[in-house]
């Protein structure tokens, strides 16, 4: 069987929002895409609004999920947050930048 990336990645993003909303946080979009790239959540809670990148991974060797949201990537959902925030009539106190980081490990003959 052949791992579907994309759902894995769905199915964390799902996780995500579902995580997020236990928190308090509402969540206003997802996969916003603009020809610059995508954010995966925007949410809202007490007045911050949040750029959310979600990282779903099979524990391994390549390392963490918050690895892979470089600087060069950083800069594409900085840009694409931009477009959101001149794009729509939010009212908002700031904004912050998260990654949700996404792990799953299957460990085998435990016991």
């Amino acid at each position: 069987m052949v791992l579907d990336r994309k759902l894995l990645g769905y199915k964390g993003e799902e996780l995500a929002c579902y995580v997020m909303k236990e928190r308090g946080y509402e969540i206003i979009a997802r996969n916003y895409i603009t020809k610059l790239g995508e954010i995966d959540i925007i949410a809202y809670k007490d007045g911050v609004l949040v750029f959310c990148e979600v990282k779903t991974r099979l524990a391994g060797p390549y390392g963490d999920g918050r690895e892979a949201v470089n600087i060069r990537k950083q800069s594409k959902i900085r840009k694409c947050a931009e477009i959101f925030m001149m794009s729509t009539g939010i009212s908002y106190d700031y904004c912050e930048f998260h990654v949700i980081e996404i792990t799953i490990e299957h460990l085998g003959n435990c016991f």
